[in-house]
C-alpha cells in the first residue's frame, strides 16, 4: 500500500449524503436564480401550447391540418430542449446565457403581435416575463456568475 505524494486532506463534500458533490447553490446570485425560474415558466408555457396544437390539429377543426401540424412539429422541435436552459441558468453556465436572452426576444416579438392582435391577457405578463428575465440575466452579479468560470465552459480546441 503506498502512500498519497500529497498528504494534504482533500476537502469534505458539501452536500451531505452526496459524495464528490460540491453545493454551488449559494454562489448563484438570486437574479441569476429569477431568470432560470422566469425561463422555466415560459419553457413550460411553451410546451403546453405544443400539446394544444398537436390536440387541437388532429381533434379540431383546423383550416389546414397539414399546416397545423407543420406548426405543432416545427415548435416541438423548438420546445423540447427549452427545459435545458432554466437548468444551465440554475448552474451559472455561461453555455446557457444566449438561449435564454434568444428566448427573452422571442418573447418580446411575440407579444408584439399579441400587443397588434389587441390581445393584451397574453401580452403583458410576455411583456413582463421578458423584461423581468432580460433584466435578471444583465444585473451585474449574473454576469459576474456567468462568465466566473468562462474558460472551463470553453470546448477544447480540436473537438
Amino acid at each position: 500500500m503506498s502512500m498519497p505524494s500529497n498528504p494534504t486532506p482533500q476537502a469534505a463534500p458539501a452536500v451531505p449524503g452526496v459524495p464528490g458533490v460540491p453545493d454551488d447553490r449559494e454562489q448563484i446570485p438570486r437574479p441569476l436564480l429569477g431568470a432560470a425560474a422566469v425561463t422555466a415558466a415560459e419553457s413550460l408555457v411553451a410546451l403546453v401550447y405544443v400539446v394544444w396544437l398537436l390536440v387541437e390539429a388532429f381533434v379540431g377543426t383546423p383550416r389546414e391540418r397539414g399546416q397545423a401540424i407543420a406548426v405543432a412539429v416545427t415548435f416541438l422541435i423548438f420546445a423540447v430542449p427549452l427545459p435545458l436552459v432554466p437548468r444551465g441558468l440554475a448552474r451559472a453556465s455561461m453555455r446557457a446565457r444566449t438561449p435564454a436572452v434568444m428566448m427573452q426576444l422571442l418573447a418580446l416579438w411575440v407579444a408584439y403581435f399579441m400587443v397588434q392582435a389587441h390581445f393584451w391577457i397574453g401580452a403583458v405578463p410576455t411583456v413582463a416575463a421578458a423584461v423581468i428575465g432580460l433584466v435578471c440575466i444583465f444585473t451585474p452579479a449574473s454576469t459576474a456568475a456567468l462568465t466566473r468560470h468562462w474558460r472551463e465552459d470553453e470546448s477544447p480546441e480540436g473537438t
